[in-house]
């Protein structure tokens, strides 16, 4: 998958993105505003041409203004769950799947970001996000959360810069005096 952004000066974020579906021959073309669901095109193809479209995406998207965010533009979202148990049991990790597959779905689909992995660890279920947008995706998140019956009141929130070593709490359902992903 390809994604670049733009940013519009008074409009906010866009994104464009293409990806080949192996399994239904298709080129799949997403794009809109960040935060938003967007447009798709599907277009039939071969493997061979989609690899030809996808080799040329980013110079016709480059022409529109659009580009890859650099790193330090991108934000780390962690979703934490508190276990009773420190590797987790059977539930702990269908929420980790669960959770996962939505968020992925949820952000994705918005052009705000994606799951980059989940870890159960020392009583407690991380679930990592590469995001643009930290405002959004956290907003994002909750809905994803609510809406799917996730647990949204036993979730904490976390976000940190790309260079920054600690995550700041962005939600919890109860107070937290210390945060920590270990």
């Amino acid at each position: 998958m390809i994604t670049l952004y733009k940013q519009i000066e008074t409009k906010g974020l866009y994104y464009k993105e293409m990806w080949y579906d192996n399994t239904d021959k298709i080129i799949i073309e997403h794009s809109g505003k960040v935060g938003y669901v967007g447009t798709v095109v599907k277009t039939n193809m071969t493997q061979e041409e989609a690899r030809t479209k996808l080799l040329n995406f980013k110079s016709v998207c480059a022409k529109e203004g659009y580009e890859e965010l650099p790193e330090d533009q991108l934000c780390t979202i962690v979703v934490q769950f508190l276990l009773k148990s420190k590797e987790g049991n059977k539930r702990d990790k269908w929420l980790r799947d669960k959770v996962s597959e939505y968020l992925s779905d949820h952000l994705c689909w918005r052009g705000i970001g994606n799951v980059d992995s989940s870890v159960i660890d020392n009583g407690k279920l991380n679930i990592y996000c590469i995001v643009v947008d930290e405002e959004r995706a956290v907003s994002a998140i909750k809905t994803c959360l609510k809406t799917y019956r996730l647990d949204l009141t036993h979730a904490i929130i976390a976000a940190r810069n790309w260079d920054d070593e600690d995550f700041r709490v962005k939600y919890s359902h109860k107070p937290i005096n210390d945060f920590s992903v270990i």
